[in-house]
């Protein structure tokens, strides 16, 4: 793009640029083409499924041209997005690059800790670019870091544009050029000020040092996991989870990097029973240009992409026992050699594996060397079914509906009868299915998901044995209650058709219903 095509905003910040620095305008033109341009933005909370939905980010990315993005996030709950942006930006976008940046704030609408702690971060910034042109995007965040945004803007914090886009993808311009717009000075007790609160930084940080924001439950089992997680995510040592498919292990793997030192590199997951034999050690250590056939580009393997950071290997029992040699050395001394290269590459990687094989099985089969056995399992972190999981069944499925609600748009949820079906079924699947479940039945036109909505596949039928977990069965205030509720809404409230159902008598079954009442049972009219 040449002087002539410029728009006249563009010409005017050319002749300031001119002016700041002496310069003619053509040489004022080379120069704001050799600086990098940087956009500055909070990760929102319509920023968070990337994939399914653009965000405010995407969408001002997919407009404008960047050569860096700083995604400012205020809690450790926002880095799971945050590596989605940054997976999705690899694809759509691979010339940008993209950065992580801390401005951490429990709650995002005190000012006397938000704007501290954005000040903080954005002297970090401008102290890692020392020559850029910056934009701040004012629609993602809360308002109080909107204002923070302006206050750091007009008080001369930071030279930057600032914008907004609208819902239809609008991108327009935020500027103060009226008279009696009030001016913001610059106050040497700004300094003072971010003196006095950053002892209460620290604090906040430490209170932020583990979020479970995508881990739901509260089930004994669920909550020994959770304390396995704040134990070994600060540490080095391998992990190993195991845990039938669907129960959530590659959650869990989440989790422990995102909750570790490490957070702010990558978390790269890697399938092992997905990737064709002949191309194993490719994926993981990469390969030369020319290497082999159809090498026709050289490439960075997992284990390079995953320096500094976590390397996830699901289904690790699938791993071809030569490459389990191999894997076995990177563990041992962290050096690797891509296929087609001589010199060796030393990386620092967190690995966590897991499996829904019996991983002890295969070592004494043969499939699986006992010495990597050994190097990986040093602990390890138990995923229990969901059929024992209890009512943590209902506190997932109602994560997943609201989920489908950010998704499609429009708010439903679920009936007492398709609570006491979701806890009457044992689920094969796990969580997967559940999910799979509750989606096709959110298609149907109806305001609310009841029992009819919801459709079971099972590769057999179901099981006829009970499980119980350890925290037992409360029959009568747990289990029989749901049925009560069951008949009460199939009949439409009538007890007497209702007992007929349970096969009691109507006298019984109204007295029961009787003591229920005192429990917060309702449903008989």
């Amino acid at each position: 793009m040449g002087i002539l095509s410029l728009k006249e905003s563009e010409l005017l910040r050319l002749n300031e640029i001119a002016k700041k620095f002496n310069l003619d305008f053509d040489d004022a033109y080379q120069y704001v083409c050799a600086v990098k341009k940087i956009l500055l933005s909070f990760i929102g909370d319509n920023d968070c499924y990337p994939f399914e939905k653009k965000g405010p980010i995407l969408s001002i990315l997919s407009k404008q041209k960047f050569d860096k993005v700083y995604l400012l996030y205020n809690k450790e709950s926002y880095l799971k997005p945050a590596s989605d942006i940054f997976c999705y930006c690899e694809i759509h976008f691979p010339e940008i690059t993209i950065v992580y940046q801390e401005a951490p704030a429990i709650n995002p609408t005190d000012y006397n800790t938000v704007y501290p702690s954005m000040y903080k971060a954005v002297k970090e910034i401008i102290k890692q670019n020392k020559s850029a042109n910056y934009t701040i995007s004012l629609t993602s965040g809360t308002p109080t870091m909107h204002a923070c945004w302006i206050f750091l803007q007009q008080g001369g914090v930071i030279k930057a544009n600032l914008i907004q886009i609208s819902r239809d993808g609008i991108i327009s311009e935020v500027n103060f050029n009226l008279d009696d717009f009030p001016h913001i000075k610059k106050v040497g007790s700004i300094k003072t000020e971010i003196s006095r609160l950053a002892r209460e930084n620290v604090q906040l940080k430490q209170r932020l040092k583990l979020q479970y924001d995508h881990i739901i439950g509260e089930c004994p089992e669920i909550l020994k996991v959770k304390e396995q997680i704040q134990l070994f995510s600060e540490t080095p040592i391998p992990i190993f989870i195991s845990g039938e498919t669907g129960t959530g292990k590659e959650l869990v793997a989440e989790a422990i990097h995102f909750n570790s030192q490490r957070k702010e590199n990558r978390f790269v997951p890697i399938n092992c029973g997905a990737i064709p034999a002949n191309l194993f050690e490719s994926e993981l250590f990469g390969h030369k240009k020319g290497a082999f056939t159809g090498a026709i580009a050289e490439k960075e393997g997992k284990f390079m992409l995953a320096d500094k950071g976590t390397i996830f290997l699901d289904e690790i029992v699938d791993l071809p026992l030569d490459m389990q040699v191999k894997l076995l050395r990177v563990l041992q001394e962290g050096v690797f050699i891509p296929v087609g290269a001589t010199r060796e590459i030393k990386v620092d990687v967190r690995v966590i594996s897991a499996t829904n094989q019996d991983i002890k099985k295969a070592v004494k089969e043969g499939k699986f060397r006992e010495d990597l056995f050994y190097r990986l399992v040093h602990t390890e972190i138990n995923l229990p079914p969901l059929r024992l999981r209890g009512n943590d069944k209902i506190l997932i499925a109602n994560h997943i509906m609201q989920q489908l609600n950010h998704k499609y748009g429009t708010v439903k949820t679920l009936t007492e009868s398709a609570m006491s079906k979701l806890l009457a079924y044992d689920w094969p699947g796990n969580i997967r299915q559940l999910k799979n479940c509750l989606e096709t039945g959110y298609q149907y036109t109806d305001d609310k998901i009841e029992a009819r909505h919801l459709n079971f596949i099972d590769i057999e039928s179901q099981s006829t044995k009970i499980e119980i977990s350890n925290q037992g069965v409360d029959l009568d205030n747990e289990i029989l209650p749901l049925y009560y509720h069951a008949a009460l809404e199939k009949t439409n409230g009538n007890a007497e058709q209702a007992a007929k159902l349970l096969k009691l008598e109507p006298h019984t079954f109204r007295a029961r219903l009787r003591k229920l009442k005192g429990k917060d049972f309702y449903g008989e009219r």
